[in-house]
């Protein structure tokens, strides 16, 4: 954990402009997906600026409904300290509001400046994956989205006590949930293990790029790739959820991801499926088994895992 990557002095006086790392992590994962879909639309002879343009556009839209839906999810460790909201560079961004959120800006923006919404929601399924992975990298440098502790796991990871400048504990999030639980004290130096579920996340999210990356020249019409992305994603988020210490059931003992991710995953799957038939190129049934292997293997790595 290293939340402050680093320092940067100011001339002329005493003080410092930090550079915290989950926002700096983000910013690269934004800049490395917008490599990738100003690629795709380069090779699709798209404009160019238009498409910085709705990028930057989808950033800010995603960023403000990741904010508003985890603000609101955990509404009550805010009314208390409200400024706190503002406070991004301490973590704290639900996927799905902002994927959401980014969905519904973009193909507004795709309508007024007469782009192809889902072609470029395939380009962007791509950025999106490797995006994720860097903000995952953010998260565990950040010590939020942590696990559950896990005994005798080889690759578990402590994260430490944090103090500020009044010699208060402030962090590290596991340590603080922890030390409220009872079960580290405040001479511990760090947290129990727990499962760095950031880091899974990050490899996933690596993953789904390298596949979907590869199956773009494939694809049978535009909108597959996005479709495609949903399916990776989605039960790979509720698996990774059941390893995760920071969300609270909201439903049927599901997290707030978990709800969103079931008909997420189910609604993309039908939608892929139902496309190929129409195009009548891939046997249904075949198609269906292939989508369904994406489940499986996550239930069997969180069987593994735990």
């Amino acid at each position: 954990m290293r939340r402050t990557l680093l320092e940067i002095p100011i001339p002329f006086t005493d003080l410092h402009l930090p550079i915290y790392s989950y926002g700096f992590m983000l910013m690269l994962g934004f800049m490395m997906g917008l490599f990738v879909v100003r690629r795709k639309a380069y090779a699709e002879g798209l404009n160019m600026d238009k498409i910085s343009d709705l990028c930057l556009m989808v950033l800010i839209s995603s960023i403000f409904g990741a904010r508003l839906l985890f603000v609101l999810h955990h509404y009550r460790d805010y009314l208390s300290r409200p400024l706190e909201i503002f406070m991004l560079f301490k973590g704290g961004l639900s996927f799905y509001g902002g994927f959401f959120t980014a969905i519904a800006v973009g193909a507004l923006a795709c309508r007024r400046w007469n782009l192809p919404p889902l072609k470029l929601l395939d380009m962007m399924a791509v950025g999106l994956a490797i995006g994720l992975a860097f903000g995952r990298i953010g998260c565990f440098l950040n010590g939020c989205c942590y696990g559950k502790p896990v005994a005798g796991l080889a690759w578990a990871v402590a994260f430490p006590k944090t103090m500020d400048a009044q010699r208060n504990i402030d962090g590290s999030p596991p340590f603080i949930h922890h030390l409220e639980m009872g079960w580290v004290g405040f001479a511990d130096p760090y947290s129990l293990p727990v499962h760095p579920t950031q880091l899974y996340e990050a490899m996933w999210a690596l993953i789904m790029f390298l596949v979907l990356d590869a199956l773009y020249k494939y694809k049978k019409r535009d909108g597959e790739l996005a479709l495609l992305f949903c399916i990776l994603y989605a039960p790979m988020r509720f698996f990774f959820e059941m390893l995760r210490d920071d969300s609270e059931a909201v439903l049927a003992g599901l997290t707030l991801s978990q709800v969103i991710g079931i008909p997420t995953f189910l609604l993309a799957l039908y939608l892929f499926i139902d496309g190929r038939r129409k195009l009548g190129v891939t046997s249904p049934g075949i198609l269906a088994l292939f989508c369904l292997l994406a489940p499986l293997l996550h239930y069997s790595l969180y069987h593994n895992l735990c």
